[in-house]
């Protein structure tokens, strides 16, 4: 039995190993990407405004984008968010695919940067939709119970020896 829990606690160990070296690359990119500049584009500032009737509508933003000719940025189906600032009255225009964030001056519409969402790319690896939506679905919820298996086998394993010596020395007495 013990020789069992040992064996399968060593090729658990093993396969989670491969999902926990790359959740626990990508988290640290995910921890970090407000403190390094090449995981997530600073904000720049946009003109300052006194109310917001003075900033841009949304889709004069999206326009100002797509002049750009993005590969990836080419019509409104190709946008999955448009974040607004009002501290620095910017929008951020995220695409589906390519991970290009355009940021778009709300006062005048002029694009103030254009650059790619390393965090982004990080986070889909992260969750493993980068690889394959099936992955992320079910092989995701797979290595939390292999991890809680893990954990498991190897509290046995820590303490059946001790369990063992306990009971060897109170027979001794």
């Amino acid at each position: 039995m013990f020789h069992f829990l040992r064996t399968t606690h060593r090729w658990i160990g093993i396969t989670a190993s491969i999902f926990l070296l790359v959740i626990a690359s990508t988290g640290f990119l995910l921890a970090t990407k407000d403190t390094f500049g090449w995981v997530k584009p600073p904000t720049h500032e946009g003109a300052e405004v006194e109310g917001l009737r003075q900033v841009v509508s949304l889709d004069h933003a999206a326009e100002s984008a797509f002049a750009l000719g993005i590969e990836e940025l080419k019509t409104r189906d190709d946008i999955e968010r448009i974040d607004y600032r009002p501290g620095k009255n910017v929008f951020k225009i995220v695409t589906h695919r390519g991970y290009h964030e355009v940021q778009v001056c709300g006062r005048t519409g002029e694009i103030l940067n254009v650059a790619r969402r390393v965090d982004q790319i990080a986070e889909d690896i992260h969750d493993m939709s980068f690889f394959s939506e099936r992955l992320k679905l079910y092989g995701l919820p797979i290595v939390a119970i292999l991890l809680f298996c893990l954990g498991l086998t190897g509290i046995c394993i820590y303490f059946v020896p001790v369990i063992r010596r306990w009971k060897y020395n109170r027979s001794k007495k």
